[in-house]
């Protein structure tokens, strides 16, 4: 958002859900830093590297990052529908929690199985376009059968007939059915590059989804109301619905100074 000239804290306050406070404080590491991550510290270095948002780019790899932002610079991005998958914990204990001082914290309930949900998800500068939560493991007949039910028909009504759609190079998303079906009801297909999750605007928008969600589980501990599955599910699908136009048509908008830092970086891993 802040590369994008949003630069208003309460603004992105009120897009993201990220308390004000942090907003400020993220703010003021922008202009310092550039980046909202942490400073070097002194001290006693970490025993565990960071962890790594996407797997390790070989020289081919980034080679074809680099040929991908030169062959789609000059792509209409708003014809673009993005999906992904992706997964939801319930009681990730991922959400900061603010309270009065010499108050008792809020008390997060810790579960030894958390329960978990898939969800397929696709959305474009227009609007969201599919979503879908499901259990189990997706092979690629369950996804075509996705497709074919939460992708076509929707796009279509909310594109038109000219659309492009985005996936990655998942095995059952480039299986040969797969193609096929695609080839036969798809206007129009990205050749995205392979370990490139943060080229996809949709991981960001994943984060803000995940982050509102945590926020509304903890309303619901706070308030010491029961959490069943059903419950949690109704939390994903009314948060992915109420996700405002304005982020997913500046999530799109950010698709071309991406592709620039893919160039500049020679196909590194973008700060996205």
């Amino acid at each position: 958002m802040w590369q994008n000239r949003t630069r208003n804290a309460k603004a992105l306050h009120k897009i993201t859900s990220i308390p004000l406070s942090t907003v400020y404080d993220y703010i003021k590491k922008l202009k310092k830093s550039g980046s909202i991550k942490d400073l070097p510290r002194s001290g006693r270095p970490r025993k565990l590297s960071p962890r790594k948002s996407i797997p390790l780019l070989t020289d081919l790899h980034k080679q074809r990052r680099v040929e991908f932002a030169m062959k789609y610079q000059g792509q209409n991005w708003n014809q673009v529908v993005f999906s992904d998958e992706t997964t939801f914990q319930m009681f990730q204990n991922t959400q900061k929690v603010f309270y009065k001082a010499g108050t008792q914290p809020p008390q997060k309930p810790m579960v030894k199985h958390p329960y978990k949900v898939h969800a397929w998800g696709a959305f474009s500068a227009k609007g969201q376009v599919g979503f879908l939560l499901f259990t189990g493991i997706m092979d690629g007949a369950f996804y075509r059968e996705i497709l074919n039910e939460n992708l076509f028909e929707n796009a279509k009504y909310v594109m038109g007939r000219r659309w492009v759609f985005q996936q990655d190079n998942d095995p059952k998303h480039t299986a040969r059915e797969t193609k096929k079906l695609l080839s036969e009801k798809c206007p129009s297909l990205l050749d995205w590059p392979s370990n490139s999750p943060d080229l996809n605007p949709i991981e960001n928008l994943w984060s803000i989804l995940k982050r509102r969600v945590e926020r509304e589980v903890n309303k619901l501990v706070v308030e010491k109301k029961s959490i069943t599955v059903d419950i949690f599910i109704d939390v994903i699908k009314k948060e992915w619905e109420e996700i405002e136009p304005e982020i997913l048509l500046n999530l799109v908008r950010s698709m071309p100074k991406r592709l620039e830092q893919i160039i500049e970086g020679n196909g590194n891993k973008l700060s996205y």
